[in-house]
C-alpha cells in the first residue's frame, strides 16, 4: 500500500531534493509541500496524509509548534523532523510534541527512507547519538519521589529499559527470549499506563525516573 507523504521546508531547494528522492520509491506518495509550518498545518487538517516530514526552523509557525498542532488536528499522521539541528533541546521538545523521528539532514537517502518506512509501522526513531545524550543528561535530573513508573510490573520495566537503548521489538524479544507480539502488547500497555504518546517519550520518562541505572551523565 502507497503512503501519503507531506514534505514541509521553507527552504525551496531542500524541499525540492528530498521531494525528488522520496517521489522515487514506488511505496511512497507525495500529496503536499508546505513552505511554512501554517501552510503544513491546513494541508494535515484538510486531507491528513500518513506521514508528514518537517524543518524545525519554518516560520508561522516553527516545525515544534507545528509538530503539535498536527498531531491534535490530525492524529493519525505520524511526523518526522528532518533537520540540522543537532540540539538536544529540540530533540526533547520535539519528543514532547508527538514526533515520532528526529533526523539530522545529513543523514544518507538510505538512513531517512528506513527511518520513513519505520514510523510508518508504528515505530519511533530518532538519531541515536543525540538519544543517548538526551537520556544522560535527563537521567541526571532529580528522580520524583513518586514514580509514575510504579504502576509497570517488572517485565513491562525490563521491555522498557530495551526501548531505551534504542531496540526494536523484535530485537527486544530475541533478548528476553519472548515472541515479538508479547513485545507489542507490552510497549502498548507502558505507553497506555505512562500517558505518553510512544515509546521514545517513555524512554526519556523512564531515564527521568531513575529506571535506567546504566544511563549516567558522562564524567
Amino acid at each position: 500500500m502507497t503512503a501519503s507523504v507531506l514534505i514541509a521546508d521553507d527552504h525551496d531547494l531542500a524541499r525540492a531534493g528530498l521531494a525528488a528522492m522520496i517521489g522515487r520509491e514506488e511505496e511512497f506518495r507525495i500529496v503536499a509541500e508546505a513552505r511554512t509550518g501554517a501552510e503544513a498545518i491546513a494541508a494535515c487538517r484538510d486531507r491528513p496524509p500518513d506521514l508528514a516530514i518537517l524543518d524545525i526552523r519554518m516560520p508561522e509557525p516553527d516545525g515544534l509548534a507545528a509538530t503539535r498542532e498536527i498531531r491534535r488536528v490530525a492524529p493519525q499522521t505520524r511526523v518526522l523532523i528532518l533537520t540540522m539541528h543537532d540540539s538536544l533541546d529540540y530533540l526533547e521538545a520535539a519528543i514532547e510534541a508527538g514526533a515520532s523521528g528526529y533526523l539530522l539532514k545529513d543523514a544518507s537517502r538510505t538512513d531517512i527512507l528506513a527511518t520513513m518506512r519505520r514510523v510508518l509501522e508504528g515505530e519511533a526513531f530518532f538519531n541515536a547519538e543525540l538519544v543517548a545524550r538526551l537520556l544522560r543528561r535527563v537521567a541526571t535530573r532529580p528522580v520524583p519521589p513518586a514514580s509514575v513508573l510504579d504502576s509497570l510490573t517488572g517485565r513491562e520495566r525490563e521491555v522498557l529499559a530495551k526501548v531505551a537503548e534504542g531496540l526494536t521489538n523484535k530485537e527486544i524479544a530475541r533478548s528476553l527470549g519472548i515472541a515479538p507480539g508479547t513485545v507489542k502488547i507490552h510497549v502498548e500497555r507502558i505507553i497506555a499506563k505512562l500517558g505518553v504518546g510512544d515509546r521514545t517519550q517513555a524512554a526519556v520518562l523512564a531515564a527521568r525516573s531513575g529506571l535506567l541505572p546504566g544511563v549516567a551523565a558522562p564524567p
